[in-house]
């Protein structure tokens, strides 16, 4: 049996899908990291945290309460 392609604007439309998503990711990205320095955190000390298993969460948790 012969698989169906979705047409082409529909893997077109996907990949623009996929694109924004990635920008967006990107950009989120880019803000935590800056709002981690203004509070005194480094980027690194960020990512080694995500190793750790920390959440997104409480790592934005974390970073809000560096403000206070």
């Amino acid at each position: 049996m012969k698989r169906l392609e979705p047409p082409q604007s529909c893997t077109q439309n996907r990949e623009d899908f996929v694109e924004k998503d990635r920008l967006l990711l990107e950009q989120a990205v880019e803000k935590v990291a800056r709002f981690g320095q203004q509070v005194g955190v480094t980027p690194e000390q960020m990512i080694s945290l995500l190793d750790s298993g920390i959440t997104i969460r409480d790592l934005l948790a974390f970073l809000a309460s560096k403000t206070c």
